[in-house]
């Protein structure tokens, strides 16, 4: 009896992990395959930016001064400052902020510093993220992981969780 309740116990903790979350292998083409996935504009001359973005914490200004961001394109993510990159291409977003618990609720306007191409590169087996503005590096992260999840909102969305380093010194 108890080895049966051993294999039940042991079997429901694989199969959580296979549920709640997978890890994708970093490559430039996954990426862009997932950024292009969760491109959502109605209107190809036109740009939502609050149509699906990715969004990161800024809660006092932890996305500038933190070393570690973590992004989601989740639905669910309820910041009270955030960070936003709206994909418009699948290596190319435009980045907004938010704030949403002071009245009245605000986000920024779009200028043309807001736009950023990604370039993808590897050095010592290690990926990294390089975000170019108007062809001048302005920002550059090692890519620590990347996982897709089901919702556990939606029941047929998929989320995807992309943890980032922030190198400094480029």
């Amino acid at each position: 009896m108890k080895s049966i309740k051993t294999i039940f116990i042991l079997s429901l903790i694989l199969f959580s992990n296979f549920i709640y979350a997978q890890k994708i292998e970093i490559t430039e083409k996954n990426l862009f395959k997932i950024f292009k996935k969760t491109i959502e504009q109605e209107n190809k001359n036109q740009i939502k930016t609050v149509s699906n973005p990715w969004i990161a914490d800024n809660s006092n200004d932890v996305f500038s001064k933190s070393d570690t961001i973590i992004f989601t394109n989740g639905k669910n993510n309820h910041y009270c400052k955030d960070v936003n990159w709206t994909f418009y291409r699948k290596n190319k977003f435009i980045r907004n902020y938010g704030d949403f618990c002071s009245e009245p609720t605000s986000y920024t306007v779009t200028k043309i510093q807001d736009y950023f191409e990604i370039k993808i590169n590897e050095m010592d087996t290690r990926k990294y993220f390089e975000l170019y503005n108007q062809g001048k590096l302005i920002d550059k992260f090692e890519i620590i992981s990347l996982e897709k999840s089901q919702s556990l909102s939606y029941k047929n969305l998929i989320e995807y969780t992309l943890k980032l380093r922030r190198i400094r010194d480029f």
